[in-house]
């Protein structure tokens, strides 16, 4: 009779999730990526067990 809410400022995708395969993090450290390296890019994400709700910035969830 209820629902099960997670409240979590880090999303964590896997990539059977639907995150991209190309990006890793071993990557990212070397060279971090930049929010308009993924201009017009859609991503998609499925299977993600329970709900995930987060607040907008600059509230941090925990």
């Amino acid at each position: 009779m209820g629902s099960y809410i997670e409240m979590n400022d880090t999303l964590q995708i896997t990539k059977e999730q639907g995150f991209p395969k190309e990006l890793t993090l071993e990557q990212h450290l070397k060279v971090p990526f930049k929010a308009e390296q993924f201009k017009n890019t859609v991503f998609e994400f499925k299977n993600k067990p329970n709900i995930r709700n987060y607040h907008m910035p600059p509230v941090r969830n925990f």
